[in-house]
Formats: C-alpha cells, structure tokens, sequence
C-alpha cells in the first residue's frame, strides 16, 4: 500500500464516519416500538377506565347484605364473645405498624405492576406482555363483574347497616384513614374522593392486581418470585384488615388473577415473538 492509498483510505474512513455522525443507524424507533407495543394493554385499560363512571348507571341492583351474610355462614371464628366474622375479627385491633405496612401496600399496587413490566421487558419480553394483557383482562373481567354483581364492601356495612343502598354515599378509604392520621396529610382520603365506583367489593381488584403480578413473575423465582409473592400476600392481608373487602371478595380475586395468567401466557408468547420478543 503507497502513502497516497493510505491517505485516501483515512480520508473515506474519515468521510464515513462524519456521514454516521450527522445520520446514525435509526435503532431507537424500533425499539420504543417493541417497547410500546408491549405496553399498549396497559395503555387501553387506562383509557376504559373513564368508561366506568359513564356505566354506573346502568349496573345491576347493589347488593349490601349478600356478602356479609354468606362471609359469617363460610368464615366465622369462635371467640369467648361468641362466632365472630372473620373478616371483622382480622380489622379488630389495628396497629400503627399494620396500618402503615397494609396503607403503603394498598397505595403502592399500580407502582408495583408498572414497575416490574421495565425489568420483564428487559429480561423477558414475552412475560412484560404477558403482565400487560393480564392486566387488561383482569380489569375487564373485574369491571364487568362490578357492573353485573355490585356489592357494598365492609366498611360501606359498617356505616349504613345491610339495608337499602344509599346510592349517594361518596367513597370511604375506612382503614387507611388511619395512615392519614399517621402522616398529618389526608393523603389516602384525596385519592379515595375521586373514585367513580363504591360499590365494587366482588372481587377485589387490588388483591388481583397482586396476585398476577406473583403469577407472571413466579417462573423467574430468586428476588422476583420471593418480592412479589410477598406482596401478593401483603395485599389480601391489607384488603381485609382495612375494611375494604371480605375474604370472599379476596379469593375472588386470587381466582380470577390465576386464571387469567394462565390463559394468556400462550398468546402472550406468540404475539411478543412477532414484535420482537426475547432481548
């Protein structure tokens, strides 16, 4: 190779290189492509949801006494003060400790399920989309169910009784109030003021959410299946001692949880192939 062909093969290399600088390969597209077409379920529940409010007036009878009365027949507990039911026994002696581990529990359940969808992406594309579409069809399920069978939920019994629904009566966060006065700040109650639906114990979404979360991250065990069955746990544990849902309402929601992550673990798996699936 003469000086000259040197010089000309630094100079096209030289050339090249300015070229990339001033158009790099377009490689980010395609992935907040994939990206966002994994997340795209989580993207349509949180525009249904706004629907919700505008269907509440075409729900089902709300039913108040059903759950408690069929709770004390499946679920009541011997105490020296006779059979209690166990949902009211579990919400009987609150704790300061309790109430702030079942209030950041309750308030962390969107957190979680959002934030584990980042690390699956990157770990596992098609259990990300799988946690998506169980997501939205969960809350389908769910909402539908809340519109066919609306039921008053523990605490909504323990302030106006088993009779008639009082339609009007606004969202109550019962137990949580407790972290409110913990923290000084009305933190739980500003957030339960701007819920569209009461009458939404069976089943209990909250606990739901928790359990698909486990269900999704189960197969990858170490920290991920420990974390978030942990959690899980914590979540039918704070459903109950908060006064928001009767054990009922929480094996509900473990059911619907578990069957939803089974079924769209196989369709998760072949439309996360066709995107881009495995990193």
């Amino acid at each position: 190779m003469t000086m000259a062909d040197g010089a000309a093969t630094s100079f096209e290399t030289a050339a090249q290189a300015a070229e990339l600088a001033e158009k790099p390969p377009r490689r980010v597209w395609p992935g907040v492509r994939r990206f966002g077409a994994h997340a795209l379920p989580f993207a349509l529940a949180s525009i249904v949801y706004p629907v919700l409010g505008l269907l509440m007036p075409y729900r089902a009878q709300v039913h108040t006494g059903d759950l408690y009365d069929l709770e004390a027949r499946l679920f009541s507990v011997a105490t020296p003060n006779g059979p209690r039911v166990l949902s009211e026994l579990v919400a009987s002696r609150p704790h300061p400790v309790l109430d702030v581990i079942t209030g950041v529990t309750y308030l962390l359940f969107l957190v979680v399920t959002f934030g584990l969808a980042v690390p699956l992406y990157l770990r596992s594309r098609p259990k990300m989309l799988e946690l998506s579409l169980g997501f939205l069809l969960v809350n389908a399920i769910g909402w539908s169910l809340w519109l066919v069978y609306p039921a008053a939920p523990p605490w909504y019994i323990d302030v106006y009784g088993k009779g008639p629904a009082v339609l009007s009566t606004a969202s109550n966060a019962a137990g949580l109030l407790r972290l409110d006065a913990l923290l000084g700040i009305p933190l739980t109650e500003t957030i339960y003021s701007k819920s569209t639906n009461v009458f939404g114990a069976m089943p209990s979404l909250h606990v739901a959410y928790a359990t698909l979360v486990a269900c999704v991250a189960y197969p990858l065990r170490g920290a991920y299946r420990a974390g978030t069955l942990a959690f899980a746990c914590s979540m039918a544990f704070s459903a109950v001692y908060l006064r928001h849902h009767y054990v009922l309402d929480v094996i509900a929601g473990v059911a619907l949880a578990v069957a939803v992550a089974l079924a769209v673990r196989p369709l998760a798996a072949t439309l996360s192939s066709r995107i881009g699936g495995t990193p």
